[in-house]
């Protein structure tokens, strides 16, 4: 009897032992098929981050930033250029938005809009590469040109974490499914608010330690911003938060991926049966933020002494005569196959159309528009505070050259050949006002230095050259020019020997000046941009770092809430023909004076862009500032002739 219940009793053992191994097996491989899903998603989320593609719109396009370090973008110049992330772009538009409302400035708000729209198009176009490669058999590529299969890897992923145990456990071949979607409550990105943060009005909920959130809108100025779901690495995310999209937005950019399979479990207890058990996971992935370290500078250069109506950058948007179209021409220009005026005549400036009908075309607005592009050269860690104090306080107004008078000695012509410079007289000094944002905090720098008319600076290719003939006119500046003996004994040369002028009353400086606006960051990328991809150009003026004043920063820190024609070989009718060398025609390239022999087409009468490849083919403005924007002002010069009659110009060699 004893023997009998024993052996009963070690049966019933044995097949609670076997159901509980059996069930063991379930659950390890419900288990495994857990972290093998999960690695799934892991893996696609990382392959989306590597996506790249150069759009129109805003040149190099990711879901994270890079560095210039992709094979792939490498320029026409042999530098490679920065990749710019969807979030980092949306949360820049926003805070220039913010600045330019704190301006009070519709036609500002106005190109920031049009900017966001742009931002727009080139994210549906990124949304619809990264729907692509979740399919099989789909090939992607990254900043490096270097093709993958995301879904093969995410499918390797998955298989290579299915860790065996006794009993099998099948992946179901082909049953991988992976989907782009949204989060029903949002998460942190890694795009922080824009500072001071007391100005960038974002409700609580879109607040997360600092940071925006993802999906949920964030408006300004009845304008919609949706971040995506992009945080600073790469993460799992509870699949009851996925959803295919987010009710209530208006738009938005699913970056959220959904992985789904199916494995077949089979089980001694369960017999030949097999069972089909389905998982999920979801990731999100990451964005890699690029320090900005050197955005490029602002600059005014006044190579003629300043203009009495200019005091300070402001003065571009509140001079009614910059902001009218009465009096002035004005050209929204570029330069065609090449940088001008290198490689004439095959390169040229040519008409580009203004892309906004609606704005009057005059130097307000073209300086508007360079201004908003330095803006996103900073992205967003540019100070909103500090770039409305550049406008309106005094601590940037433009401070006057010393001295306040300089010699001018100019090489004169000869039928023999040049003859060495010979001093005319006496000119206002010029210089050069650098505006800079300091990396480490966002806020502006300014600073001034000497000016010369020569060098000159190229226009850079297919970005924006703008002119405004007659900008100001009826100037109070002062209009004395003081003639030399030298100068006499010079006229006179020139007068009966080459030039014909009028010696006795050879120069007269005007109240007239001209503006010149290089915008050699206005269009980014290689589809649009071209040679450049819209970097800044070197710059010697502005490589170089700057402290802010101290009285300025003590400011910041307490947070005080202040309020047509094209220019070829030839200069085009309608302009002065000037007197070469010593009065150039009325053009801000110095064509003529290539044409003549007195300048050469070479980096020693013009800043120009430097060649590749270089350090690891990246350009020297990404470690040091170079050129984004200069706003240059000419004054006209009457060069009077014998006999009567006179030709306007400026003022060309000035030693």
């Amino acid at each position: 009897m004893l023997a009998i219940i024993t052996a009963v009793t070690i049966g019933i053992l044995a097949i609670i032992s076997f159901f509980a191994l059996s069930y063991v097996r379930l659950l390890g491989s419900s288990n495994e098929q857990k972290t093998a899903i999960e690695a799934a998603a892991m893996s696609a989320a990382r392959d989306l981050g590597k996506i790249a593609i150069n759009t129109p719109e805003v040149g190099w396009l990711s879901l994270s930033d890079s560095a210039p370090t992709g094979t792939a973008t490498i320029a026409g110049d042999q530098y490679k250029v920065p990749v710019r992330s969807v979030n980092s772009l949306m949360g820049t538009l926003r805070l220039d938005l913010i600045i330019a409302d704190r301006l009070g400035d519709q036609n500002l708000k106005v190109m920031v809009k049009e900017d966001l729209k742009q931002l727009k198009n080139a994210q549906l176009t990124l949304e619809a590469e990264l729907r692509k490669s979740l399919n099989p058999g789909y090939s992607s590529k990254d900043i490096n040109g270097q093709t993958f299969e995301l879904y093969k890897n995410a499918e390797t992923a998955y298989l290579q974490n299915l860790q065996r145990m006794v009993g099998t456990s099948n992946y179901k071949a082909n049953s991988l499914k992976l989907s782009l979607g949204s989060l029903t409550n949002g998460a942190p990105t890694n795009i922080k608010l824009p500072q001071p943060e007391t100005w960038a009005n974002v409700q609580t909920a879109a607040n997360t330690g600092g940071f925006y959130r993802s999906y949920v809108n964030i408006p300004y100025d009845n304008e919609d911003f949706v971040f995506a779901g992009i945080g600073d690495a790469v993460k799992l995310v509870d699949p009851k938060d996925w959803t295919s999209a987010t009710t209530g937005l208006s738009y938005q950019l699913p970056t959220i991926v959904k992985a789904e399979a199916s494995q077949d479990i089979k089980a001694h207890m369960a017999g030949n049966a097999a069972m089909n058990v389905q998982s999920a996971a979801c990731a999100q992935p990451a964005n890699i933020i690029d320090p900005h370290n050197s955005p490029g500078a602002l600059t005014f250069s006044f190579p003629d002494g300043l203009c009495a109506e200019i005091t300070n950058p402001g003065s571009m948007l509140t001079n009614s005569q910059l902001n009218s179209n009465a009096g002035s021409t004005s050209s929204f220009l570029t330069s065609v196959n090449g940088d001008f005026p290198m490689g004439r005549p095959t390169t040229a400036i040519a008409s580009q159309n203004w892309p906004y009908p609606s704005m009057n075309e005059n130097c307000g607005n073209y300086f508007r528009r360079a201004l908003l592009d330095w803006w996103k050269r900073a992205g967003t860690k540019l100070n909103m505070q500090s770039a409305q104090m550049m406008i309106t306080d005094p601590a940037f107004a433009f401070k006057t050259p010393t001295p306040l008078m300089m010699t001018w000695k100019s090489r004169v012509l000869s039928k023999s050949g040049n003859l060495p410079p010979v001093e005319l007289g006496k000119l206002p000094s010029g210089n050069i006002h650098i505006y800079k944002v300091d990396p480490s905090n966002g806020t502006i720098t300014y600073t001034e230095k000497d000016l010369t008319p020569v060098k000159l600076s190229v226009a850079g290719q297919n970005q924006a050259y703008m002119e405004t003939m007659n900008a100001i006119t009826g100037s109070t500046t002062s209009t004395k020019f003081q003639l030399t003996l030298l100068g006499i004994a010079g006229a006179l040369y020139q007068a009966f020997v080459v030039e014909n002028i009028n010696f006795l009353n050879p120069y007269e400086l005007t109240d007239k000046w001209d503006v010149y606006i290089r915008d050699q960051v206005y269009q980014p990328g290689s589809v649009a941009g071209n040679y450049h991809n819209g970097e800044p150009m070197d710059f010697d003026k502005t490589a170089y770092k700057e402290q802010m004043p101290v009285a300025l920063a003590a400011r910041l820190a307490n947070q005080d809430d202040l309020g047509n024609g094209s220019l070829g070989a030839n200069t085009p009718p309608g302009k002065g023909q000037g007197k070469p060398p010593s009065v150039t025609s009325q053009s801000d390239f110095g064509e003529d004076q290539i044409d003549k022999g007195f300048f050469q087409p070479n980096a020693t009468y013009y800043n120009m862009y430097s060649q590749g490849p270089g350090n690891a083919n990246r350009r020297p403005t990404y470690e040091t500032n170079g050129m984004a924007v200069d706003v240059r002002f000419r004054r006209q010069m009457k060069v009077n002739l014998m006999g009567g009659g006179s030709r306007i110009g400026y003022v060309g060699d000035k030693k």
